[in-house]
């Protein structure tokens, strides 16, 4: 396996993973209706760090849904940087 299908596949993990706990009864408020659209997005858009949301994330989400948001942000821009340091080093 080469070293870019091991990144994307990181990538694609950890979306899934946060897809699917951003679906959970627990990471919405309550009377709000998580659906896979919606999670998906926001778990994309939160582990590549684009930042854009669907939905208003302080009344949609939950405090532990907000705490998953925020850990895929930080395992998102690990990632990132990660990727890059080893980009530089392999190159220069």
């Amino acid at each position: 396996m080469t070293i870019a299908r091991t990144v994307c596949l990181g990538f694609i993990t950890v979306i899934v993973i946060g897809t699917i706990l951003l679906m959970m009864p627990f990471a919405t408020e309550p009377g709000e209706w998580g659906n896979l659209i919606t999670a998906l997005f926001t778990s994309t858009s939160a582990v590549c760090v684009t930042g854009l949301i669907v939905v208003d994330t302080g009344s949609h989400f939950s405090f532990v849904g907000e705490l998953i948001i925020l850990c895929l942000i930080q395992i998102g821009g690990l990632g990132y940087m990660t990727t890059t340091t080893f980009l530089i080093l392999l190159i220069g």
